[in-house]
């Protein structure tokens, strides 16, 4: 793809070192809790690169032209996520709470990090996690701090109450972690029950989410494969781009969503960077749900661009 003169993130990037940034990009390349296909710590340069494609415009028309991005870049976790997390955990605690934070796994045990980051910068934190599986094992595939257990280290890192989370487009599941979502009050709601009944299952979710700050964790693997095949896990049955898109849409219509981590994206698995396209689809579509007053109309100017 020639991306020559255009720039990241839809030319959106702080020009200046004044300019307070609306959204903070950081990227947590880190793929070692992957027990099947590892490639995912690849996917943080890759989504950047990519994002100068991208129009800084929603898919509704609305401008993104006044908010401005920093990217970080990586922030490293080391070799062992289990003794790594803390360090990006603290980087990203330190983001200003205004500032919508956005971190490009790796694989999903870098939410463990993320969450405990979310959790400081916003207590009483919600979260909507979007992923083919729970990832609620205490232990999985050959240890504790595998992909199976992310979320679970994820709770426990971040003090957050399960009853806090909503999961949404389960479809694979270890009996253990039915029996956690059962224990806990948490909230499931399934791929079939989403493709059966989009709008009612993402009421279901918007009432349980209503009034609270929420944070968006966003497995790739969430996608059917036909979307999405760059992925470690890829599970039949999934969401359509279209499907997910108007679940977040209308789960956090009475929330507010605080940030957005895209994990799980897997360059070396990917068809010519479809799935890329995917998740930058999701992440510039959050950001206008986030930064964007939903009553707000706004028109496509002349002259406005990527340029």
């Amino acid at each position: 793809m020639n991306l020559d003169g255009l720039r990241p993130w839809a030319g959106l990037v702080v020009n200046e070192a004044s300019e307070t940034p609306d959204i903070v990009v950081a990227g947590i390349a880190y793929d070692g809790s992957a027990v099947y296909r590892k490639g995912a710590a690849l996917a943080p340069d890759r989504i950047r690169q990519l994002s100068a494609a991208m129009p800084p415009v929603t898919e509704g028309g609305r401008l993104l032209t006044k908010y401005r991005v920093e990217d970080i870049g990586d922030i490293d976790a080391g070799a062992d996520i289990q003794t790594g997390w803390l360090g990006p955990a603290d980087r990203l605690s330190r983001i200003a709470p205004s500032t919508f934070l956005t971190v490009l796994g790796g694989d999903h045990c870098t939410a463990i990090a993320t969450l405990a980051a979310q959790a400081r910068r916003h207590p009483g934190l919600s979260v909507l996690w979007v992923d083919a599986h729970p990832d609620l094992c205490d232990y999985s595939r050959g240890g504790q701090w595998t992909c199976g257990c992310a979320m679970r280290r994820a709770l426990e890192a971040s003090g957050i109450e399960p009853s806090r989370v909503v999961i949404a487009g389960g479809r694979d599941y270890d009996p253990e972690e039915l029996d956690f979502i059962a224990a806990n009050g948490m909230l499931l709601v399934s791929a079939a029950e989403l493709a059966h009944d989009l709008p009612g299952s993402a009421q279901k979710i918007s009432h349980r989410l209503a009034g609270s700050k929420v944070h968006i964790s966003f497995d790739i693997d969430a996608l059917d494969p036909a979307f999405a095949p760059g992925t470690e896990i890829p599970s039949a049955g999934g969401l359509s781009t279209r499907q997910a898109l108007d679940l977040i849409r209308s789960a956090t219509d009475h929330s507010e969503i605080v940030g957005l981590d895209v994990v799980e994206v897997s360059p070396p698995f990917d068809s010519k960077d479809i799935t890329i396209f995917a998740s930058l689809k999701v992440i510039f579509e959050v950001w206008g749900m986030a930064l964007i007053p939903s009553r707000a109309v706004t028109r496509i100017a002349e002259g406005h661009g990527n340029r």
